[in-house]
């Protein structure tokens, strides 16, 4: 009867420790893979356990908002976790921010880099290090410590750019920025697809792309993402500043006094808006073929609506003379293109254009543009076959706009429609 009660002590403890080994080898390899998991255990180590857990929530939050920061639950995990385990390098984040969320700045940033020095492995102690790097315009350690992070875990460089992103609209983001991205590093596209994401930046990004198009850098070879920022900054008022990097990455300007970019449709246009947008929906298609010179518009029976698109600079008011060389309009009853002119920039005073009735053959008609404080304007090419039986196809092969020496007086009224 001994014996028996005996043995059955010693298999209940065995399983009691077996249970324990067990627990303590769950939270051992679910402290960082599943913190939360590791922490429902209850049982040692649970240092660690705390310190990933408030990073973990710490970084879900500054995924949606990178400007969040600790709140009561992760920064008192975070101490318990210093407290327990000062090694718990997943807890220096955490404890980093909240000492710069209480104004210890100076604290803040000597944690940040005694943390720097005690982990490299530790992507967003890694992104704080970088952030403080670039708010002090130190690009060359910002560099350093980039590197050093990719080199560690490259697959990461997504979360280091989309932070350098974010800071670009940083005041002093020029002097810190250029030079990195003057030296054209391996992760620049990343950057300027990131910088493409945040509306917000895109003003001081175009004023950095052409810094760096110019000496001592010269990098004037144009990417996808160039030709991304320069539409993106003339969809958001700022038609000058995406002219002059379009310029300075080689679009040809027009030459001569004409207004219009590729108006003898010679080449595939790249540099949109300021060079010929096709626009492409369902019902019509535009296309260039620059082998025989042509603009060519095709529709299905009913169809309308924009078919071509230009930015433009108009220097001064006055008249200008609007040439055109097409064919094939004829041949589609009731359809109607037409040449319009329209101001692009928000408040400035806007006098209407009168429209232009393209016909077939060769013509021309007087563009009056008033005297107003409006500068940039969007060229469109209407058409409206929405009487039409049949579909359409028009081939352009020139399309001019110049200032009309002669004057207005030798306007063609039988050429003007609204």
């Amino acid at each position: 009867m001994k014996k028996s009660v005996k043995s059955s002590l010693l298999i209940v403890s065995g399983l009691l420790a077996a249970g324990v080994v067990w627990a303590q080898s769950a939270v051992i390899v679910n402290q960082r893979r599943a913190p939360a998991k590791a922490a429902m255990i209850g049982i040692p180590p649970q240092g660690w356990v705390k310190a990933s857990l408030s990073r973990a929530l710490l970084g879900a939050r500054l995924i949606k908002d990178p400007k969040s920061v600790p709140q009561s639950l992760e920064r008192r995990m975070a101490q318990d976790a210093f407290a327990a385990e000062p090694l718990a390098t997943s807890a220096l984040p955490v404890l980093v921010q909240s000492l710069a969320a209480d104004g210890k700045k100076r604290q803040s940033r000597r944690l940040l880099t005694l943390a720097g020095e005690l982990t490299r492995r530790d992507n967003l102690v890694n992104a704080m290090l970088i952030d403080e790097e670039l708010k002090r315009e130190r690009p060359e350690r910002a560099v350093r410590l980039l590197a050093r992070a990719m080199s560690v875990d490259y697959d990461a460089r997504y979360f280091y750019v989309e932070r350098m992103a974010t800071a670009t609209a940083s005041s002093g983001a020029m002097a810190v920025l250029a030079p990195m991205l003057g030296q054209n590093p391996n992760w620049s596209a990343d950057y300027w697809a990131a910088v493409l994401r945040i509306p917000a930046v895109i003003p001081q990004a175009g004023r950095i792309r052409l810094r760096i198009a110019g000496p001592p850098w010269n990098l004037k070879e144009p990417t996808q993402t160039d030709f991304d920022l320069v539409a993106e900054l003339a969809g958001r008022n700022e038609p000058a500043l995406a002219y002059d990097v379009a310029r300075a990455l080689g679009m040809q300007a027009p030459r001569g006094g004409e207004l219009l970019a590729g108006s003898r449709f010679d080449r595939e246009p790249h540099f949109r808006p300021f060079e010929w947008d096709l626009l492409q929906t369902g019902d019509i298609g535009t296309t260039i073929e620059p082998k025989s010179r042509t603009l060519s518009i095709s529709s299905l029976p009913g169809a309308s609506g924009i078919a071509a698109r230009q930015l433009v600079f108009v220097p001064s008011a006055g008249p200008y003379r609007l040439r055109w060389k097409l064919s094939g309009l004829n041949n589609s009853l009731g359809a109607t293109l037409k040449f319009r002119l329209t101001c692009v920039e928000s408040g400035k005073a806007r006098t209407p254009v009168a429209v232009v009735a393209l016909k077939d053959g060769a013509g021309s008609a007087i563009v009056a543009i008033a005297n107003s404080a409006c500068k940039w304007y969007s060229v469109m090419l209407e058409l409206d076959a929405v009487d039409t039986a049949t579909g359409t196809d028009i081939a352009i092969q020139q399309l001019s706009l110049r200032r009309d020496s002669g004057g207005a007086g030798n306007a063609s009224a039988a050429n003007a429609g609204n």
